[in-house]
């Protein structure tokens, strides 16, 4: 089900401040000023849920979003008080993989200078924290009945959040190497991204795991968490390999699932499957991602029955055999997001 962004602005924020709140489970998030005053780039702030000072600024346009308009947005958001830790950009357009990439290596190198990361909030990120909460999504959206919304999660959402579950999941070992790294401090890719990851696991999690499974999941969320971004002294010195054991508990709950899944549910589980063992390929070799493991995605892919899924692999198979190496990195992660988009809007 496909729902619209907003014509205003103003309405947009709002969706945006509602929709925030409810990502970073905090009611306290608040609008910086208003229309006419100096805002210093930020339109909401406050603490996430990890009580890091957050600002977000909000762009309601139809138009591609520039790495450009990015950069000066980052420029004034520089100029907030007091400092913020985390910038995001809310945009009403779709999501889109390639200005995904140019943010992703220049909050890199930020992360690197010791500047605060950047992410983008798409459109379809907003919806989907959005319509976690009946009540706040039918204030926005009075025509949707809650048969409406509740129909959505059950049937759409489910599907992609076992995709977004499995996938992530079995990453976690490889965002902390990349993250934090082998000296036990945060180098290397952005910081901000494990958080991403963290909300990511959590929110599929309550959509596709049973209450008791779900608890155990928010308790090791919980624990991954405070470990990864403990406040104060730490007792001990950080490890990212103590990192990865946590995040490897993760992996067995996941695993778990599997005999509960059939027909497309399973067949998506054994796509993200695959895909983020190819994600560790790529990282650990240099040779081409081997033709048997292609057909084998295809053969899952073919169950899930969505032509317009099956023309997507087909293209970039061929689009990945003509790949450098620094391109085919990001390849499996482009897959991802190609196959969610299209499970999200299968229903439209």
């Amino acid at each position: 089900m496909k729902i619209p962004p907003p014509k205003s602005w103003e309405e947009f924020e709002e969706i945006t401040l509602d929709a925030c709140k409810i990502k970073w489970e905090n009611p306290d998030l608040q609008m910086h000023g208003r229309q006419g005053q100096a805002q210093c780039g930020v339109d909401i702030y406050g603490a996430n849920h990890i009580f890091k000072n957050i600002g977000v600024q909000c762009k309601n346009y139809e138009s591609e979003l520039s790495l450009s308009l990015i950069k000066d947005e980052i420029r004034k958001a520089e100029t907030f008080t007091p400092k913020i830790e985390m910038f995001y950009i809310a945009v009403t357009t779709n999501t889109d993989v390639n200005i995904q990439r140019e943010v992703r290596f220049l909050s890199h190198e930020r992360a690197n200078e010791n500047k605060f990361p950047i992410m983008i909030l798409f459109w379809t990120d907003i919806i989907q924290d959005l319509i976690r909460n009946n009540s706040i999504s039918k204030k926005h959206y009075p025509q949707l009945s809650l048969t409406d919304l509740n129909t959505a999660e059950t049937r759409d959402v489910r599907l992609f959040s076992i995709l977004d579950l499995v996938y992530n999941t079995l990453n976690l070992d490889l965002y902390n190497n990349l993250i934090f790294g082998e000296f036990g401090q945060m180098v290397g890719e952005n910081p901000l991204q494990i958080q991403s990851v963290i909300l990511t696991i959590k929110y599929s999690s309550s959509n596709v795991l049973n209450q008791s499974e779900y608890e155990q999941m928010a308790k090791l969320i919980d624990k991954y968490k405070d470990y990864l971004f403990h406040v104060g002294k730490r007792k001990e010195e950080f490890s990212w390999e103590i990192a990865e054991k946590i995040s490897n508990e993760f992996t067995g709950i996941v695993n778990g699932i599997e005999y509960n899944l059939t027909g497309k549910e399973l067949a998506v589980f054994n796509v993200a499957k695959i895909l983020a063992k190819w994600s560790k390929w790529e990282v650990d070799s240099d040779s081409l991602w081997p033709k048997e493991s292609w057909e084998n995605l295809k053969t899952f892919v073919g169950r899930i029955k969505i032509d317009e899924l099956r023309n997507k692999i087909e293209k970039s198979e061929s689009e990945y055999m003509e790949m450098d190496h620094f391109k085919r990195l990001d390849c499996p992660h482009k897959i991802y997001n190609e196959i969610r988009n299209i499970l999200i809007h299968q229903a439209e």
